[in-house]
C-alpha cells in the first residue's frame, strides 16, 4: 500500500485516505486497480486494466423498497453530472436490458427486503442478470451498493447476488461490493466519493480542480434519519375501548416548518428513548455507575443516558450476539449461533438483559457498549393523508407489552407513546417513501383492503385521499380484530366514509365474538366469488398487517379463491397471483 501510495501527489494522497477511513479490509481491495492506473505518472504500467476505461457515460441503476436506494442514486447523478459524467439514474424495472452491453459503466445501488428477497422493481432484472438470456458483459465495468439490516440473517443478500450475477457475466468490477446497514449514510457517501474518483481517472481528468468541484457538492438541508424533525404532538387519543385486551392510540402530529411531504402508503421513522425500567436493570445487573461519561457517536454523555437516548437495548440480533461472543469468549454462544431455528428462538423476544443475564461475563463500560448496537427508530404506517390534513401526520399504534421469564416486556417505541408522550410533546420523526404500498394513478381502479389491528392504518390514508380528490373508484375493506365493540379502531369514520361513498364496502371480522375464530381470510372466502370479479375488472388488492400469520393466510386464501372461481390449478392460481404482484396490483405491507 505504501508503495503504491508513493503514485500519488498530496492532494491525491488526502482524497484516499479520507476515502478508505473506518472502510473493512475488503472494501479497500478496489485501490490495487485504482492506483495502479496511476501508474502512468511514474511510468510504470498497470498490473491490469479495466475493460472499456475511456467510456465516460455512467448508468446508475437502482432497487428500492422504501426509497433510500432511489435518493443516494439520484444524489450521486447530480454529483456525477457536475463533474462532467454522462449519466442516467434509473428504476430497475425501467431499464432496457438491451442497452446494457453497451453501458459502459454500471453503478448498482439496491436495497434488501425480509429475509434476502430483493425488491419488487429489481426481481426482473436480477433474474435476467442470472439467467441464459443475459450475454457475457466483458465490455462492463460495476460497482454495487448494498442496502440492509443486520438483524436480518441474509444481510444485503440482494447486493450479494447482483454482485455474483455481475461477475459471473464476466463484468469487470470496479469496486468492491460495499455493504450497508440501517445507518447507511456515511458509508454510502464513502462509496460514492471512490467511484466517482475512479470514473474521473477514467477521463484522465484528476486535477486540483476537479478535486475541489467533487468536494464542494454539498446535499441540501433537509429532516430525515440523520436529521428528525422534531414534531409536536397535538393530539392523542385511546381508540381501544374499556375492557380491552390492547392498548391502541391514535396520534396527531404538526409537520408545520418542515416541509415534509408524504403520500398514503408511506410511513413515518419515530425515534425513542428506551423503556426507563429496562435501563434500571442493565445498571443493576453491570453495577456500572449511571454517572460515568462515556462517549458514543452523539459524544460523551453520562452512561445513563447514553442507554436511554442512543444505544439498543430492548431487541437482540444476531450481531450482537456475535459481537458479544467474539468479546467474551463464550463458546455457548457460537453453538447457539450455528444452531438457525435455536437462534431465531432466543432473538425472538428477549432483550440485552437476558444475554448478560444467561451469559454473564466481566465487562468493563467500553467493553459494553462498544456490543451494543445505536438505538434504531421505528417504522409505523402513516394513517392519515397529507391531501386532507396538510400540516399533520397521523399514526395509528398498538402498546406493546407482555411478560417472558418472570419480567414484564415493553415494545421501545410503543410504549414510549403510550406512556410517555402527552400533547403537547416533541418528538423526532422522518419519512420513508413506499414506493410499494401506493394508490394507483388511475383514481376510479377498484381497491380491495385487507388488515388486521393496526394494519388498518394506511386505509384510513387512502380513503382519505379518495375522499378529498373526490374519486369515484370502488372501494373494499375487509377490517379484523378482536371484539367488535372494543376494537373498533375508527369505527365512527368508516361508518361516515360509507354514508359518503368514499368507501364502498366493509367487511369486519371479530375472532374473540364467538365461540369459533373468525378471521379476515375468512371473509374473504364467503366472498370469493365478488372478490375474483373485482380482480378480474382491474381491482388493486393490499395486505397490511402481520407478515407471520395473516399475510400468509391471507395470500393463501386470495390463491385459493382464485383458483376455485377462475377454474385453475393452484401453480395457475399462484403464476395469476405473481403476475399481480408484477402489475403493482397486489401490494403489500406487512411487518
Amino acid at each position: 500500500m505504501s508503495n503504491l501510495l508513493g503514485l500519488l501527489n498530496d492532494k491525491q494522497q488526502q482524497l484516499v485516505g479520507d476515502l478508505t477511513s473506518g472502510l473493512q479490509r475488503d472494501q479497500l481491495l478496489w485501490l490495487s486497480g485504482y492506483l495502479a492506473g496511476l501508474g502512468e505518472a511514474s511510468g510504470e504500467k498497470p498490473a491490469a486494466e479495466i475493460s472499456g476505461m475511456q467510456q465516460v457515460p455512467l448508468t446508475i441503476l437502482f432497487g428500492t423498497h422504501t426509497g433510500h436506494s432511489e435518493a443516494l442514486a439520484n444524489q450521486l447523478a447530480e454529483r456525477a453530472g457536475e463533474l462532467g459524467i454522462d449519466v442516467e439514474a434509473t428504476l430497475m424495472e425501467d431499464y432496457d436490458v438491451q442497452e446494457l452491453p453497451e453501458a459502459g459503466n454500471l453503478l448498482v445501488i439496491v436495497s434488501t427486503d425480509g429475509e434476502g428477497e430483493p425488491p419488487l422493481n429489481a426481481l426482473d432484472f436480477l433474474e435476467y442478470l442470472q439467467g441464459e438470456r443475459c450475454r457475457e458483459l466483458p465490455g462492463l465495468n460495476y460497482a454495487v451498493l448494498a442496502l440492509g439490516d443486520r438483524s436480518y440473517k441474509q444481510f444485503c443478500q440482494t447486493g450479494i447476488d447482483f454482485d455474483v450475477a455481475l461477475e459471473g457475466k464476466g463484468a469487470n468490477r470496479l469496486l468492491e461490493l460495499v455493504k450497508c446497514d440501517v445507518d447507511y449514510q456515511e458509508d454510502a457517501r464513502k462509496w460514492s466519493d471512490a467511484v466517482l474518483e475512479i470514473l474521473q481517472q477514467q477521463k484522465g481528468a484528476i486535477s486540483d480542480a476537479s478535486v475541489t468541484a467533487l468536494d464542494s457538492v454539498t446535499p441540501a438541508v433537509v429532516y430525515d434519519r440523520q436529521n428528525p424533525f422534531k414534531a409536536k404532538v397535538l393530539d392523542k387519543i385511546k381508540l381501544s375501548g374499556r375492557g380491552s385486551g390492547k392498548e391502541v392510540y391514535h396520534l396527531e402530529l404538526l409537520l408545520r416548518d418542515s416541509e415534509l411531504t408524504y403520500e398514503p402508503g408511506d410511513t413515518v421513522g419515530i425515534f425513542c428513548d428506551n423503556p426507563p425500567e429496562l435501563v434500571e436493570k442493565v445498571l443493576e445487573i453491570t453495577g456500572f455507575d449511571g454517572n460515568e461519561q462515556v462517549t458514543v457517536k452523539n459524544g460523551t454523555h453520562p452512561l445513563e443516558t447514553v442507554l436511554l437516548h442512543h444505544l439498543e437495548l430492548s431487541v437482540l440480533n444476531r450481531s450482537v450476539l456475535e459481537s458479544y461472543r467474539e468479546l467474551t469468549g463464550k463458546e455457548i454462544l457460537a453453538d447457539l449461533l450455528n444452531d438457525e431455528q435455536a437462534l431465531d428462538t432466543y432473538l425472538y423476544g428477549h432483550d440485552v438483559v437476558d444475554l448478560l443475564t444467561d451469559f454473564p461475563a466481566e465487562l468493563d463500560i467500553e467493553s459494553l457498549v462498544s456490543v451494543l448496537t445505536s438505538l434504531q427508530p421505528r417504522m409505523y404506517s402513516i394513517s392519515s393523508s397529507q391531501a386532507a390534513h396538510p400540516e399533520e401526520l397521523h399514526v395509528t399504534v398498538a402498546a406493546v407489552r407482555y411478560d417472558n421469564r418472570d419480567r414484564r416486556r415493553h415494545g421501545a417505541c410503543s410504549t414510549f407513546l403510550s406512556d410517555r408522550v402527552d400533547a403537547g410533546s416533541e418528538i423526532p420523526v422522518f419519512i420513508e417513501k413506499n414506493r410499494n404500498f401506493k394508490l394507483p394513478e388511475q383514481t376510479e381502479a377498484p381497491l380491495i383492503m385487507v388488515g388486521a389491528g393496526t394494519g388498518i392504518a394506511p386505509y384510513r390514508s387512502f380513503v382519505q385521499h379518495r375522499q378529498k380528490l373526490k374519486a369515484k373508484g370502488d372501494s373494499w375493506l375487509f377490517f379484523g380484530d378482536r371484539q367488535f365493540f372494543t376494537d373498533f379502531l375508527y369505527q365512527a369514520e368508516w361508518q361516515k366514509f360509507l354514508k359518503k361513498g368514499s368507501l364502498g364496502q366493509l367487511t369486519v371480522a371479530f375472532s374473540r365474538d364467538q365461540e369459533e375464530k373468525l378471521y379476515v381470510q375468512h371473509r374473504m372466502r364467503e366472498h370469493g366469488r365478488q372478490l375474483y370479479e373485482w380482480l378480474q375488472r382491474g381491482a388493486y388488492f393490499y395486505v397490511c398487517g402481520d407478515k407471520i400469520h395473516m399475510a400468509k393466510d391471507v395470500h393463501q386464501t386470495l390463491q385459493e379463491i382464485v383458483a376455485t372461481e377462475g377454474g385453475m390449478t393452484p401453480e395457475k392460481a399462484e403464476e395469476y397471483l405473481k403476475d399481480l404482484k408484477k402489475q403493482r396490483r397486489y401490494q403489500l405491507d406487512v411487518y
